[in-house]
C-alpha cells in the first residue's frame, strides 16, 4: 500500500516561503550587527591611530623646538665666547671661556638655557681716593655683551635654563661638575611645568669659576 501525503502542496510551499523569509531576516540581522560592529571597530582604530599622530607631532614639535634651542645656545656660546676672548685678551685672563667649554661639553638635547649670569666687577677711571663697584649680568642673547671699560669678571656663576627630566638635569650637573673649570656646583631651585604635551623641569644652578691654567681649547 503507497504512502498517501495529506498535506496539501499549498500549505507545504507556503512553510517553506515562510522558512526562507525568517532565513532571510537572520541573515539581514546577521549582516547589519557585522557592519555596525566594524564601522565600531574602524571608528576606534582611526581615534586610537589619530590620538598617537597628534602625540607623535607633539613630540616631534618638542624636539625641533628643543634642537632650535641648543642651536641657538651654540651659536650664543660662540658669540659670547669671541666677545670674551678679546676681553680675555685685556685681562690676561681664560677663566670664562674654560667655564663655556666645560657648559658645552657636559650639555645635551634634552637641556637648554636661557641665560648665563656672571657676577662682574666695573672699574671706571675716577679720581684717586674714588671707585665704583656695581654687579651685573652678561645674558646669552648675541650682541648683548658690550665692553664700554675694562670689566674683571669675578668667579660666582648663575645659569638659568629647562632640562626634559630630573635625572637629565642630574646627569648634566654631574658632567658639569666634572670639569676641572667648575668649582662648588649648586642646584639653588627646581620647578616642574607643563611644556606642550609634556613637563619640563625650570632650573636656576649657581657655581664657581676655578682659576685653571689649562690650556683653553679652541
Amino acid at each position: 500500500m503507497g504512502n498517501i501525503n495529506l498535506i496539501p502542496n499549498d500549505y507545504r510551499q507556503d512553510l517553506g516561503l515562510k522558512r526562507l523569509v525568517r532565513h532571510f531576516i537572520i541573515a539581514c540581522i546577521l549582516v547589519f550587527a557585522g557592519i555596525a560592529l566594524a564601522k565600531v571597530l574602524i571608528s576606534y582604530l582611526t581615534w586610537r591611530e589619530n590620538t598617537q599622530i597628534t602625540q607623535l607631532e607633539q613630540l616631534v614639535k618638542l624636539y625641533q623646538e628643543t634642537k632650535n634651542k641648543t642651536e641657538e645656545f651654540r651659536q650664543q656660546k660662540q658669540i659670547t665666547e669671541q666677545q670674551l676672548a678679546a676681553l680675555s685678551a685685556l685681562r690676561g685672563s681664560d677663566r670664562v671661556l674654560h667655564l663655556l667649554q666645560a657648559i658645552e661639553k657636559a650639555h645635551t638635547e634634552s637641556v637648554w638655557f636661557d641665560s648665563l649670569h656672571f657676577m662682574r666687577l666695573g672699574h671706571k677711571n675716577t679720581p684717586e681716593n674714588a671707585s665704583i663697584t656695581d654687579n651685573a649680568q652678561i645674558s646669552t642673547e648675541p650682541n648683548t655683551l658690550t665692553i664700554s671699560e675694562p670689566v674683571e669678571v669675578k668667579s660666582n656663576v648663575e645659569i638659568v635654563g629647562h632640562a626634559l627630566s630630573h635625572s637629565v638635569l642630574a646627569e648634566f650637573m654631574r658632567n658639569l661638575g666634572e670639569a676641572t673649570s667648575v668649582a662648588d656646583l649648586q642646584l639653588i631651585d627646581t620647578s616642574t611645568r607643563n611644556y606642550t604635551a609634556m613637563q619640563v623641569i625650570d632650573f636656576n644652578l649657581a657655581l664657581k669659576i676655578n682659576n685653571t691654567t689649562a690650556k683653553v681649547q679652541p
